[in-house]
């Protein structure tokens, strides 16, 4: 999972005006990948739809007595 990618892509977007520009014009979450991509961040659809998933097995293993 490329969760790191992602925070880089948002630091990047909350600097840059102009990334801020194209991302306002993008109407669906590919045209955002897409663009991320383009601009060499790595990023995945998947990522988004997995991390959900990820963040629940993590908080699990956090509370658990598992170590």
């Amino acid at each position: 999972m490329s969760r790191e990618g992602w925070k880089d892509f948002l630091r990047a977007a909350e600097r840059s005006p102009a990334l801020q520009r194209e991302l306002s014009v993008c109407s669906e979450t590919k045209d955002i990948v897409a663009l991320g991509k383009r601009l060499g961040f790595s990023l995945c659809l998947d990522d988004l739809n997995q991390d959900p998933q990820a963040e629940a097995i993590s908080k699990w293993f956090e509370q658990s007595t598992i170590q």
